[in-house]
């Protein structure tokens, strides 16, 4: 199927989710992974990155090192990119590793930005001649709390009695 994958991960839960899908569907397919990491750089000079360059190599060397437990053939690489070059960087490092897919996570974007349609994903998937695997977002689940009906008192200390 396929033999070489470009995961690029990022920072956020969306990189682990993407990570794991990744380290599951290579384990399975025998596909080598190439690990990438674009440290966004903002277009305004005074605004500072959300994360240091160590802080990026981390990123990599963790989730390579991740692979490589499971058994993949993994390798890494991280790079400092403008905002706006980010998509361009990650199709371009698949393109030199010679990779027959992407592997990115999804931010699920709200509001203007999805609508603009101006995320990286949407760069990558209109700037890529390979498949790109979009894995889902890792699911929140919440706990429910018990209904509390008009029978049910809570006094000062919060417990609830039940009213007769």
């Amino acid at each position: 199927m396929w033999d070489r994958l470009l995961l690029a991960i990022d920072q956020f839960d969306s990189g682990q989710a993407a990570l794991d899908f990744t380290t599951g569907f290579a384990a399975a397919s025998g596909a080598d992974v190439r690990v990438f990491h674009a440290r966004e750089l903002s277009k305004c000079t005074r605004v500072p990155p959300l994360e240091t360059a160590a802080d990026a190599r981390f990123i990599v060397d963790e989730a390579v090192f991740r692979l490589r437990l499971a058994s993949i053939g993994a390798e890494g690489r991280a790079c400092s990119a403008r905002e706006e070059q980010v998509a361009s960087r990650i199709v371009d490092e698949a393109s030199q590793w010679r990779c027959d897919a992407i592997v990115l996570g999804s931010r699920r974007l709200r509001g203007i930005s999805r609508l603009s349609g101006w995320g990286v994903r949407e760069r990558i998937l209109r700037l890529s001649p390979l498949p790109v695997i979009v894995t889902p977002q890792p699911l929140l689940i919440r706990k429910r709390r018990p209904m509390v009906s008009a029978s049910d008192a809570v006094d000062r200390d919060g417990v609830r009695s039940r009213r007769h």
